[in-house]
């Protein structure tokens, strides 16, 4: 064997990989991805609840300016123009979903703001368009990319594990879908929920969608009866539809998740976090809360008649935040 042969040999028998070499390596590689992973996942998770913020503020530019032509009116969370003499239809000829005189916030800011017409079917023209209505869940389904409208996350939904335990509302016509904005559909972009505090039906349908001492208001709000916008939700992430009742109860219980229900909020963010939009327009997040009182305090713990049950005023003050009685100190 000659020189230059033996040292070619010796040059590939140094090139060769041990099976400890590449099983180490394989280690490594699995230790960083290990480690790349939760960060990588952290940080789209951080990009989406920033777009879901920024959808959230969005739409308050859309309430503000609904407000500015209709004498700083706030946009009702639910309507039903059946019986009005002016019966102001909002939906569509024929919605796929829910009735022509009733809908939801939604359809109003959607009908309002000049969206669509959005065909299903660029070829079949015999298909709904959303002409003047929100698009729910059917149009998801239709267009998977489809991301028009800023009424949504932009994290996909994703129903609890036990999710035959959600009830919609208290309300039979919501709970039926009848609205139109209640659709439950996993992997379509999740829905923001609006307070029914707002619920523009009357004191009978009201008194189902809210705390006692605030059934006979409304029908409608403006801005300048709120008291505190600066601490008034109106809108929060949501597992199934349009809007979520402001009622605690062991039947249903949206904001209260000791309750058989286990609530209706979707902590859909990094660090179990949901989003709340406020009546001064700035958007917080906030982590899993165990009811009412951990959210709003002693000072708005309310008898029915709508008396503070703490008379000081004082006591806890809980997070800040309110769902029920906007309207009152």
């Amino acid at each position: 064997m000659n020189s230059t042969h033996a040292s070619r040999i010796a040059f590939n028998v140094r090139r060769a990989f041990t099976i400890v070499e590449i099983l180490v390596v394989i280690s490594i590689i699995g230790i960083l991805i290990g480690i790349l992973l939760p960060t990588l996942s952290a940080a789209r998770g951080n990009a989406l609840r920033a777009g879901s913020m920024a959808n959230m503020k969005q739409t308050f530019m859309l309430i503000q300016a609904y407000g500015q032509t209709n004498r700083e009116t706030i946009v009702p969370s639910v309507f039903d123009n059946r019986l009005a003499v002016v019966k102001g239809k909002v939906r569509g000829e024929v919605p796929p979903i829910g009735k022509q005189y009733m809908g939801t916030w939604a359809d109003i800011l959607w009908t309002d703001a000049g969206y669509g017409p959005v065909a299903i079917d660029p070829e079949d023209l015999t298909e709904y368009q959303y002409r003047v209505d929100n698009p729910d869940d059917l149009l998801y389904e239709k267009l998977p990319n489809y991301d028009r409208t800023p009424f949504r996350s932009k994290t996909p939904l994703k129903l609890p594990t036990n999710d035959t335990q959600i009830k919609i509302s208290m309300d039979s016509e919501i709970a039926a879908n009848d609205f139109g904005g209640n659709a439950i559909q996993s992997g379509v972009p999740g829905q923001f929920a609006a307070n029914n505090f707002f619920d523009a039906r009357g004191s009978a349908k009201r008194a189902l969608t809210n705390h006692a001492a605030d059934s006979f208001k409304g029908p409608y709000f403006t801005f300048g009866e709120i008291i505190r916008p600066e601490i008034s939700v109106y809108l929060i992430d949501s597992f199934v539809g349009e809007t979520i009742d402001p009622v605690q109860t062991t039947d249903v219980g949206p904001l209260n998740s000791t309750d058989a229900t286990q609530n209706q909020v979707a902590f859909r963010y990094p660090g179990d976090t949901c989003l709340m939009l406020l009546l001064d327009g700035h958007v917080q997040t906030e982590t899993s809360w165990a009811n009412f009182f951990e959210l709003e305090g002693a000072s708005n713990d309310r008898n029915d008649n709508g008396t503070p049950k703490d008379t000081t005023g004082g006591g806890d003050p809980g997070r800040g935040v309110r769902f029920r009685h906007l309207d009152m100190r």
